[in-house]
């Protein structure tokens, strides 16, 4: 893996586990080994590794909406679909909790967000309706729009809510805690699915109740 490469990924461990405010540049270079001015000749600052990691969690959240075309999706499909989710939730967890101090501290990246974060909710709302054409679920357009914002920010924002509310730290903090949003989630879509997901929502309320 190259340096520039290495830089990233280390800093999104160290994120991760102990908080994007916690995080100098002079950790991740001691982290790695390397001296700062190595680091420097890379990336400029912090921004910039942040940056691009935020590259990497835009393509990873574009893939959770990658379902298969030309036909209807199955339950296998939404069952991937919440894996990749789960996945995301921990791989990039300092994304979510931490988001409100990195876009106070970069304006590029807040442009960035906005952008962002509105197409998001625009491709649930797109799966949304593709479970409706498939069957699963039973909405008007006008129910759709506003169960795709509220899942979104039930997503970003639990990672803050496990925190601030429930008190864990993030090094306190385990993939279980996280995963529990799909509890939430499913209850967020009860009113809305049919018979026909009625198993599965059973396992998935079970498997994913509160602890």
């Amino acid at each position: 893996m190259k340096t520039k490469d290495r830089i990233v990924h280390v800093a999104l461990e160290l994120f991760n586990e102990f908080g994007e405010r916690k995080i100098t540049t002079n950790h991740i270079a001691a982290h790695l080994k390397i001296s700062p001015g190595n680091l420097y000749y890379h990336y400029r600052n912090k921004s910039d590794i942040i940056a691009r990691i935020f590259d990497q969690y835009e393509t990873t959240v574009a893939g959770l909406f990658d379902l298969p075309q030309g036909r209807h999706i199955t339950l296998e499909d939404r069952a991937v679909l919440t894996e990749k989710l789960l996945d995301l939730l921990w791989n990039y967890r300092f994304m979510h909790r931490d988001l409100v101090g990195m876009l106070e501290n970069d304006e590029a990246l807040h442009q960035r967000y906005q952008a962002f974060a509105n197409h998001a909710t625009d491709q649930i709302a797109m799966v949304y309706q593709r479970m409706c054409d498939s069957g699963f679920m039973q909405m008007t357009p006008e129910q759709i729009k506003p169960l795709a914002l509220n899942v979104w920010l039930l997503c970003t924002g639990w990672a803050n809510y496990l925190r601030t509310a429930r008190g864990i730290s993030e090094e306190e903090i385990t993939p279980a805690h996280l995963n529990q949003v799909i509890y939430q989630l499913t209850y967020l879509e009860m009113p809305y699915l049919t018979e026909v997901t009625k198993e599965e929502t059973e396992q998935l309320l079970e498997q994913f109740k509160p602890f």
